[in-house]
């Protein structure tokens, strides 16, 4: 090679490798501009970016200086002089190193936790973190990186969001209570622990005030009793609930400060009115020591919870005395049904006598009657079996009624028993132009009953049907039907108007009710038939046409 060669070679090799320098220079000061473009960009994001070592405390070897977003600088933790660990908030750091060694332990490569920071100021953050875990070849622990989020604003946000939740379901269960509950003490037990849930309270107590005793009770409580007046009274001349407009329509907050054990503490008192309508009918008086949990949106959750809660409580008293009027019409229900029942008792001796000696001069027993004589014997038996048919029926009514009525079921022949009934009625008819008809089948199946009472309730309804015609057709006929007994009742007698029907089974009804009405009966009849009937788990009912006449149909079981 000649020296013009090799100085040629020479000058290649410097431009070459000046122009290789000159990249590399290039591609440095475009990676620094790179790396500070990345830096600029983290330090502007809300992400903080940490390096720990893996000793005790996570000491910090690098962080972004966003850092000071919670107050520090990146010289207080890469120093030394401030530890992760330290700024972690008490209540949370326990937990953060449970998971952080639990991790550790199970050999993951990352972990993710929320947990409070406390800044420089002292002021909580919540913040998310998510770090990568690097381990050296024996799988010891190397470093921890990291990257934290603060997430207050969403945090807030979700407690904003429970604490409506809460305060609606509150509501909720308040309008719910007020709306279905008619026990007061039930209703006050349910609203107080609904009231404990939103607040921190140490006890709390329901008052409802007695006008007219002019004192206010503790119905219903929470927490120890013995932190609440069971009893307020309160003078005449100062009558604090009497001027509704006067008193508050918002709570009331005072402070006062108690001894508890061997020290005096400060307690908060809340108290809010309960209103209905035009007047206050009780109060709630709250104790607690969280001052916090007293704030304005809490108190108007509570304000609202107290109009229903005064409306329900009337509601409820109401309903007290309505029970009580009602176990006062019962007690009279009762004295009136043992009334019935010993006057029946008393009736019913002198008229087995007198019907009994009655039958016995019909037959002559005592020497022959004039056919005068006769005639008003007659009506004095048939008047003796209609005022003992009449005791009859008020006695079965009362004892029935108090369920002492001991029914005989025995095996019933539907046919003897229907026939029995039908010449009863044909007696009672005596001189009327009635006509009785029969469609009865010879091979009725017996079905299982109280015979005495079948036959009451018949009688009762054949009694009904020639009580209202002079003259006239009654049919019984009898139908075995595949689950039934089915008999039928017609007569063609004056009928029942069609808005009267639906009332004949009531007791003592009658569809002329007036001093002056052409026929006599008490109205029981009816009443105690479909009563009978019932208990043999049958039905009975019935069809009528004024001025065409009457069909009552009964079917009982097989």
């Amino acid at each position: 090679m000649n020296e013009e060669q090799d100085v040629s070679m020479g000058i290649c090799g410097k431009v070459d490798l000046e122009s290789i320098l000159q990249q590399s220079l290039e591609d440095i000061r475009s990676s620094a501009e790179t790396k500070a473009l990345l830096e600029s960009i983290i330090n502007r994001s809300p992400a903080v970016i940490f390096f720990w070592s893996a000793e005790d405390g996570r000491p910090v070897e690098f962080v972004t200086e966003n850092v000071e977003r919670f107050g520090y600088t990146k010289e207080d933790f890469v120093s030394g002089a401030l530890l992760y660990h330290n700024i972690l908030h008490p209540d949370d750091r326990g937990d953060v190193l449970d998971i952080l060694s639990r991790s550790v332990e199970e050999g993951n490569d990352q972990f993710n936790c929320e947990y409070r920071l406390l800044t420089e100021s002292e002021d909580v953050r919540w913040v998310y973190e998510s770090t990568l875990i690097e381990r050296n070849t024996d799988q010891s622990i190397s470093h921890f990186y990291g990257i934290i989020f603060d997430i207050t604003n969403r945090k807030l946000a979700e407690k904003q969001i429970a604490d409506n939740e809460r305060d609606i379901s509150v509501l909720y269960s308040a309008v719910t209570l007020a709306s279905e509950s008619l026990d007061i003490d039930d209703l006050l037990s349910e609203i107080l622990m609904e009231i404990g849930d939103l607040l921190e309270i140490e006890a709390g107590g329901v008052y409802i005030i007695d006008h007219d005793k002019r004192e206010a009770n503790l119905r219903a409580h929470i927490g120890p009793e013995e932190e609440l007046t069971s009893r307020i009274s309160y003078a005449k001349e100062e009558d604090m609930f009497k001027n509704v407009a006067d008193l508050p329509k918002h709570a009331i907050i005072s402070e006062e400060v108690v001894r508890k054990g061997s020290r005096f503490v400060a307690r908060n008192n809340l108290t809010f009115y309960l209103y209905s309508h035009d007047k206050v009918v009780g109060f709630v008086l709250l104790l607690t020591s969280d001052k916090d949990s007293l704030n304005e949106k809490n108190i108007k959750v509570l304000e609202h919870v107290g109009k229903h809660i005064g409306i329900a409580i009337e509601n409820a008293q109401l309903f007290e005395k309505t029970q009580g009027a009602y176990e006062d019409l019962r007690s009279i229900d009762r004295m009136k049904n043992e009334f019935f029942a010993n006057l029946s008792h008393e009736l019913k001796t002198p008229m087995i006598s007198i019907k009994g000696f009655s039958e016995l001069l019909g037959e002559g027993k005592f020497g022959p009657l004039t056919t005068e004589q006769k005639r008003a014997n007659d009506a004095v038996v048939r008047n003796a079996e209609k005022l003992r048919n009449l005791i009859d029926s008020l006695l079965y009514m009362s004892m029935e009624k108090e369920g002492r009525y001991r029914y005989n079921f025995t095996t019933v022949s539907v046919r003897r028993f229907v026939l029995n009934s039908i010449e009863i009625a044909r007696a009672r008819a005596g001189a009327n132009n009635i006509v009785f008809n029969e469609d009865i089948a010879e091979n009725i199946p017996n079905i299982c009953g109280d015979e005495e009472r079948l036959t009451t309730a018949l009688d009762n309804i054949l009694d009904n049907a020639v009580k209202f015609m002079s003259e006239g057709e009654v049919t019984v006929s009898v139908q075995d039907e595949p689950d039934n007994i089915h008999i039928r009742v017609k007569d063609n007698g004056i009928g029942i108007p069609k808005d009267e029907v639906d009332k004949v089974f009531n007791s003592f009804y009658q569809v002329d009710g007036s001093l002056t009405r052409l026929y006599g009966g008490t109205g029981l009849g009816l009443h105690v038939s479909k009563r009978i009937i019932d208990v043999h788990n049958g039905k009975i009912w019935l069809k009528s046409l004024e001025g065409f006449g009457t069909t009552v149909h009964i079917t009982l079981p097989k």
